[in-house]
């Protein structure tokens, strides 16, 4: 769909091209945030080893180390499935024409699309009734739990643009 002068020379977009910014503005954060991430985890994880080996063990470095390891997961899943990185069954839809083939994945876009919904909520339930502080770090775990609901939204985001790309057949 393309732009339509709106009023005052500004132009309106369409809302499937704000959803696509939306969703490579995430897709884009997600990755610069799962590197830095996983560069913490290596200077921790090294920081642990020269002080184990020459000084006192850090009692932190672990849980930090696992904690960045669970966010960068939940991210990394995210970015996985905007660029249908995922492992799929291609032989079934082989068996049908285009047109039922882009059904499929239509549908499985929708199942995607409810279940990253149903995750986000409940994830956001469970999160709003934790109350516990972690072992060695001074920070609740509600904050930790967070990478689930946070990582569904952003998932969901994904999923109904690519719902709707499948759908028109603007698949990219």
């Amino acid at each position: 769909m393309k732009a339509l002068e709106g009023a005052g020379g500004l132009k309106q977009q369409s809302p499937l091209c704000l959803m696509r910014k939306l969703s490579d503005i995430l897709d884009r954060f997600c990755g610069v945030l799962i590197v830095a991430m996983l560069g913490l985890m290596v200077i921790f994880t090294v920081a642990q080893i020269v002080c184990r080996t020459w000084f006192t063990s850090l009692s932190w470095s672990e849980e930090a180390t696992r904690f960045l390891l669970i966010w960068s997961t939940f991210l990394g899943a995210t970015c996985v499935y905007r660029h249908n990185g995922n492992i799929a069954i291609t032989l079934v839809q082989g068996l049908f024409p285009e047109q039922a083939r882009r059904g499929l994945r239509t549908g499985v876009h929708a199942v995607c699309l409810v279940l990253f919904c149903l995750l986000f909520y409940y994830g956001m339930l469970y999160c709003g009734r934790q109350v516990r502080t972690a072992a060695a770090i001074p920070i609740q775990m509600k904050y930790i739990y967070m990478c689930l609901p946070i990582s569904m939204i952003i998932m969901a985001i994904h999923a109904a643009v690519m719902l709707v790309e499948t759908w028109k057949g603007e698949e990219r």
